[in-house]
């Protein structure tokens, strides 16, 4: 027996996949070449596969990542499905279909701090680049009032840079 279950929302960004999966305690284990050996089950596993703590007839379920979106691999029975972990022994399976709503919901939450991240991210550089292009500007006004015989003093007024320049007789 088969079954499709579909998601709202697509898990795409693997840092946020990742970020959701361990807030709500399912200890995603994002496979490598370094630790493939590690985990063998049925079906196999490949370079990029996430792991879960979840378990099924096939072993433990795993996202992968099919045209750009990850993807469940379960067994759609769910007649062996438990919680495998020490840490979580008490919480209780859910059905995919359960699973997934509950990880999409804390998906949208773990997206949005990371677009408020990544935001963060691009104010920091270009506010380096600002600094950067004051600083350029600052020298080679400098370094032409001096070529024309200029004395150059910095005053800082209201956080701005004064530049007052005085011609030496």
């Amino acid at each position: 027996m088969s079954a499709v279950i579909k998601t709202t929302t697509p898990f795409v960004v693997q840092t946020v996949l990742l970020s959701a999966l361990s807030e709500l305690g399912y200890e995603p284990v994002l496979i490598t070449e370094l630790n493939l050996n590690q985990y063998r089950q049925r079906g196999g596993l490949l370079v990029g596969d996430i792991l879960t703590n979840r378990n099924d007839y096939w072993g433990r379920q795993y996202f992968r990542k099919v045209n750009h979106t990850f993807l469940l691999n379960h067994d759609s029975d769910e007649i062996h499905a438990q919680i495998i972990s020490k840490q979580y022994t008490s919480k209780n399976y859910k059905p995919v279909a359960s699973f997934l709503q509950e990880l999409e919901n804390e998906y949208a939450v773990q997206y949005q701090i990371n677009l408020k991240h990544l935001a963060a991210i691009e104010r920091e550089k270009l506010e380096e680049e600002r600094v950067a292009r004051v600083e350029t500007t600052r020298r080679k006004v400098i370094a032409e009032a001096k070529a024309k015989g200029y004395l150059v003093k910095e005053k800082y007024v209201n956080g701005n840079i004064q530049l007052v320049c005085t011609r030496s007789v």
